[in-house]
């Protein structure tokens, strides 16, 4: 029997062993299995601005940045928008990739990477939970699942604390792998900007929930304290313009010329920027220097912006030298591209001044009104600074006094109001913060008197389905409702009026 026992566990152990390696007939040597988070980062974060961009288009209408030069635009009027993009980018292209990077990171000690990691799971799941509301969190990137429960709000907040959190301690550890310059879109390796862009989402995630009895906004303060120190820390990234067939070998940015994302009259300047620019938000008519980057002249030398689901009243005869040129510049083929709709570009996706805002936002609601007034300065004077940099029309040190000393802005703590503070930031994010200024509308229940010009939809130019509502979110992937419809029903997410269900993030 012994025999019989040794001779089985031989046979066993070939023919482990000889099927092991004919199957490792199809494993290509030359072909890691396991990619590293050097190799991941760059593809990550080029999907991140080819998102934001993409949803843009939608959100954009929505925030009234920009509106079509044909009048009843549906998604100017709150209807439902596509704006799933953001979902492919999170659940799909930035979802195993980035546990897959953080895994490699922790594995071989890259301390820094798995920071990294955290910090772009963290932003991720704050921008989409304030785009989508609910989402698949806890079975997320779950293996042999076919279907899904969704988790609240709430708790997709918590878990963006809880991954910063983590974050701050991974770039707190010593380690002698540093991050690689090349690897990196948005800081070329810098930990210590990880670090403040970490605070500046952790400053985000406290601030939104302003409505509620737990909001904090001393925490608030502190988180912007440590964020952005200025313009240097902006976290942007680069697009050098080249063209492939796909978002993912593609290096140029998706609302340039090159990827015809954003050339198209459907993207002329609204009435609402064009008066925040010109100082009717405080009553007064003076130039802000930064509207010549930001927006252009028409034929006749002077700017027109369209009033949302009006259209442009100049658009026809296509001779009038009133017409209202696309967003991307000019009116047909060949788009030039300007501004931030380039092909080669560094895009931003947060910003000192959206921090500075911020905490003048959260200082104001604490009556610290010194601390409010000069967040508030600073927020836009180094707008004005980013904006500078981006057109034609270089603003000077006299026209920045200029207008800081002027009746378009507060001149004391004590004039300073919420409406200033909002209004600034508006601008400010105007034409890439579409999510942020789009949380702080809905945050404020769309009130005109704190974003003064912004349009309310007349009742006639919505979609029949909001039943008089506006618009608080989008819908998830299509996909879902194929494949994941009791899940979707379980939170309201069939109806036809879904989109102007409020967020968890406003309520009080």
């Amino acid at each position: 029997m012994k025999k019989y026992k040794v001779l089985y566990i031989t046979i066993l152990l070939f023919t482990i062993t000889g099927c092991r390696k004919y199957l490792d007939v199809n494993v290509d040597p030359r072909t890691p299995q396991q990619t590293t988070a050097e190799a991941l980062l760059p593809h990550i974060q080029s999907y991140m601005g080819h998102a934001l961009g993409l949803d843009g288009r939608y959100t954009g209408k929505y925030v009234q940045n920009w509106v079509s030069n044909a009048a009843n635009d549906a998604v100017e009027g709150h209807a439902s928008a596509g704006g799933t993009e953001m979902w492919t980018m999170h659940y799909t292209k930035l979802g195993l990739a980035i546990n897959q990077m953080k895994t490699d990171a922790i594995i071989n000690e890259k301390w820094h990477y798995a920071g990294v990691a955290n910090a772009l799971r963290a932003w991720s799941w704050q921008l989409c939970t304030d785009h989508y509301g609910e989402m698949i969190l806890k079975q997320a990137w779950a293996p042999n699942r076919f279907v899904f429960d969704y988790d609240s709000q709430e708790e997709i907040y918590k878990e963006v604390e809880r991954l910063c959190l983590e974050a701050l301690d991974y770039f707190a550890k010593e380690t002698n792998k540093p991050m690689l310059a090349s690897s990196d879109y948005i800081f070329k390796g810098n930990k210590d900007r990880w670090v403040k862009f970490v605070y500046g989402v952790l400053a985000i995630n406290a601030n939104h929930i302003s409505n509620k009895s737990t909001y904090n906004p001393a925490k608030v303060i502190e988180y912007a304290n440590k964020s952005m120190a200025d313009n240097t820390d902006n976290a942007r990234i680069q697009y050098n313009g080249t063209v492939g067939g796909s978002a993912t070998t593609s290096d140029a940015f998706v609302l340039g010329p090159k990827r015809a994302n954003l050339t198209s009259l459907s993207y002329i300047q609204s009435s609402v920027i064009l008066n925040m620019l010109n100082g009717y938000y405080r009553g007064v008519t003076i130039a802000d220097p930064r509207i010549g980057n930001m927006l252009q002249k028409s034929a006749d030398g002077n700017y027109y912006g369209a009033i949302p689901t009006y259209g442009d009243p100049n658009a026809t005869p296509t001779t009038n030298t009133k017409r209202i040129p696309a967003i991307i510049g000019g009116f047909a083929a060949p788009w030039p591209g300007r501004y931030l709709y380039r092909d080669t570009i560094t895009f931003p996706i947060m910003t000192y001044s959206q921090i500075q805002f911020i905490k003048a936002e959260a200082a104001l609601k604490a009556t610290q009104l010194g601390v409010a007034y000069t967040a508030y300065k600073e927020g836009i004077d180094k707008s004005m600074d980013f904006v500078s940099g981006l057109g034609s029309s270089t603003i000077t040190a006299t026209q920045k006094s200029t207008y800081l000393g002027s009746a378009a802005v507060a001149q004391t703590d004590a004039d300073l109001t919420l409406k200033d503070i909002m209004c600034q930031k508006y601008i400010a994010l105007w034409g890439w913060g579409f999510e942020e200024t789009w949380a702080d509308l809905r945050r404020y229940n769309y009130d005109t008197t704190v974003f003064k010009g912004y349009v309310i939809p007349e009742l006639n130019k919505m979609s029949s389905s909001n039943d008089g509502l506006l618009v608080q979110r989008y819908r998830p992937q299509t996909t879902e409702y194929s494949y994941n419809v009791k899940a979707l029903e379980a939170i309201g997410a069939t109806r036809d009026n879904y989109h102007t269900d409020k967020m968890w993030f406003v309520k009080p």
